[in-house]
């Protein structure tokens, strides 16, 4: 359980893209050699709002043929109490210790209902972890790490941080955030973000961008300098990435690689960031 390891040093995590096919023998052998680098494996779940499998069961598949912990993402826009509750039971009977709650943007393909969100999710695995569902039934409780996001690129931070003690009020131990590219910026909030909140877990994100025209379609959204972007197609991105989280790494409890499906590149990432921390 990635709360064990956090009590004793900073972690490393990779972003999974699933594929469309049900074959999991490639993406198994792209990810065997992350095996002694990486703490846990993040599996979103119809990321963009588009169709993949099921981030639970790869996450047990993921488990079992790799040995590395996982952290399937559980995204609000699809679910009711009763479905999210049921979910939890069958995530924990497969073995999953690991989640991480998001509310989600609106679904490209397929309706969506938002009944709950983000901090709704966290609070039901909080009350499921202490014994109790949302019918006020009593249940053998069933223990998660509580994971969830952090938008430190948002222009209202103000409103982040409120959203931010919403969900640590509803259980949540471990905060993702977006990519950073922004590093100076970063630290200055997430100084802010510690006095606000004790005890707290940050793993920065580190995304992977490839080429000039997908950071200037982000560029708003991530927050990506200018003179970043200029750098992305003369200078290896993994030692751009390196740079920023050895600029972190005082500050954050671990990082969150972002490859986009493109592995070889994070792996030469994953282990050069583990040296550092």
């Amino acid at each position: 359980m990635l709360r064990d390891k956090l009590k004793h040093r900073k972690i490393t995590t990779l972003e999974i893209l699933l594929p469309t096919s049900i074959d999991t023998d490639n993406l198994i052998k792209e990810l065997e050699p992350f095996k002694d680098y990486i703490d846990a494996l993040n599996i979103p779940s119809n990321p963009l709002g588009k169709l993949r499998p099921d981030s639970v069961c790869f996450a047990h598949i993921l488990q079992e043929k790799l040995k590395i912990e996982t952290i399937p993402h559980f995204v609000a826009r699809h679910f009711t109490i009763l479905a999210f509750e049921s979910q939890l039971l069958g995530a924990k009977a497969l073995g999953i210790e690991n989640i991480l709650c998001i509310t989600g943007d609106s679904p490209v393909e397929g309706r969506s209902m938002f009944e709950l969100n983000s901090a709704k999710l966290l609070e039901v695995a909080k009350n499921l972890g202490n014994g109790l569902t949302s019918a006020r039934k009593t249940i053998v409780p069933i223990d998660f790490c509580l994971c969830t996001s952090f938008n430190p690129n948002v222009l209202n931070i103000q409103g982040e941080f409120i959203k931010a003690g919403v969900k640590r009020k509803c259980g949540a131990e471990v905060y993702f955030t977006q990519a950073i590219f922004q590093p100076e910026k970063f630290i200055g909030i997430l100084k802010e973000f510690r006095t606000r909140y004790k005890n707290i877990k940050i793993i920065a994100g580190l995304a992977f961008l490839y080429t000039k025209k997908r950071a200037f379609s982000l560029m708003k959204f991530l927050g990506i300098p200018y003179e970043y972007i200029i750098k992305i197609e003369e200078v290896d991105e993994t030692e751009l990435l390196l740079e920023t989280a050895q600029r972190l790494k005082e500050y954050v409890d671990g990082f969150y690689v972002i490859p986009i499906g493109k592995y070889p590149n994070a792996l030469n990432l994953v282990k050069k960031i583990r040296q550092i921390i």
